[in-house]
């Protein structure tokens, strides 16, 4: 006669052995998948970005005498024969035209120390300066001043009226580089001065004239900039030391390295959007250009803003689709084989209690 107690040991023994008979390779399945969602993920070498140094052409100098050192370079929207600029010494903004003689003059009261400006669509499609003080010193600040200024609807010398606001980086001190606007989105950018890096920033879409003003982080570069433009198709032209830097949009890549013995931070880009213009300081400071290639344009609808944000919203904190959640497609899938075995092995825990309870 078999004793109960051994046959329930028994019984036990041999639920402890399928359990544990079951345990051993999902612990192996679940050791293997956390090595291979914590293993760096094979990659090719990215493509070689195509440098060159294209010859350089004088597009034209600037014949006014009291603009020396141009410290900004963008085409006009309500008159868009003519570029802005200015002397940052002055604290006066020139409108010059493609033959480099002043059109008009501005002086800006109550506005003191701005050293550079972008323009971007207003209301009613006119256009919108935007002048800012970046401390081209070198001091590094938790805020920047930047003075907004409609574009004069006449060209004649006059005195404009600007508006004060205040904007403050969200992680600390900088030192500003350029502002830049994008001119199919109407949106403002802030990017760092720095040797070796630099970062992007957005404005919000209402700057507040009495609070201060939060940027928004939108991404990190490798490498330094002293300058910036938009191009009309929406490719960006970031100025470092001796080269221009193309990207295909302000989130995208570098397609495209123009290297440059060009001195001068202030840079545009023609109309038709086929060359980068780079103005230098003098006696008559030249505006010289260099070709542009057509490089990768930005993808379909990259520049959209999401279902429910107006074109004008500013925009969030970058982050690839791709990168939502850590690890990319390997780890989502490694997250979830975890999940699954998980869950079978908590079940065939609980089915053989039971089976020893009953027992």
């Amino acid at each position: 006669m078999r004793s109960s107690t051994s046959a329930g040991a028994r019984t036990g023994t041999s639920a402890a052995l399928r359990s544990g008979a079951l345990a051993v390779p999902v612990a192996v399945s679940v050791a293997g998948l956390v090595a291979a969602a914590e293993a760096p993920a094979a990659t090719a070498a990215p493509d070689p970005v195509p440098t060159s140094s294209p010859q350089a052409s004088v597009a034209f100098r600037t014949s006014d005498p009291r603009l020396s050192d141009p410290g900004a370079l963008a085409r006009g929207i309500a008159h868009p024969d003519v570029w802005w600029t200015l002397d940052a010494r002055r604290n006066r903004l020139f409108a010059v035209g493609d033959d480099g003689r002043t059109k008009a003059s501005y002086t800006v009261p109550g506005a003191r120390g701005w050293d550079t400006l972008a323009i971007v669509k207003g209301d009613g499609g006119a256009g919108t300066l935007y002048l800012a003080d970046l401390t081209a010193s070198g001091a590094r600040h938790d805020t920047l001043t930047l003075y907004r200024v409609p574009e004069p609807a006449k060209l004649v010398d006059a005195a404009l009226a600007a508006r004060k606001y205040q904007v403050a980086y969200p992680d600390g001190a900088h030192q500003a580089g350029t502002i830049i606007g994008d001119p199919a989105e109407q949106r403002l950018y802030v990017v760092t001065r720095a040797a070796g890096a630099a970062s992007v920033y957005a404005l919000p879409a209402a700057l507040g004239s009495r609070v201060v003003n939060r940027l928004t982080g939108v991404r990190r570069l490798p490498f330094g900039v002293r300058g910036g433009a938009f191009a009309p198709d929406g490719r960006v032209m970031l100025r470092g030391t001796g080269d221009v830097r193309v990207l295909a949009g302000i989130r995208d890549k570098v397609t495209q390295v123009l290297r440059t013995s060009a001195r001068g931070d202030a840079i545009a880009v023609a109309p038709d959007g086929r060359r980068v213009l780079i103005a230098e300081a003098g006696a008559r400071p030249r505006v010289v250009a260099l070709p542009l290639t057509d490089g990768p344009q930005p993808k379909a609808g990259k520049s959209t803003p999401p279902a429910g944000r107006a074109v004008s919203d500013p925009v969030g904190e970058y982050h690839s689709a791709k990168e939502t959640v850590p690890g990319g497609m390997l780890g989502t899938g490694s997250l979830a084989g975890l999940a699954l075995l998980g869950v079978l092995g908590g079940g065939l825990y609980l089915r053989g209690r039971r089976r020893r309870v009953r027992d």
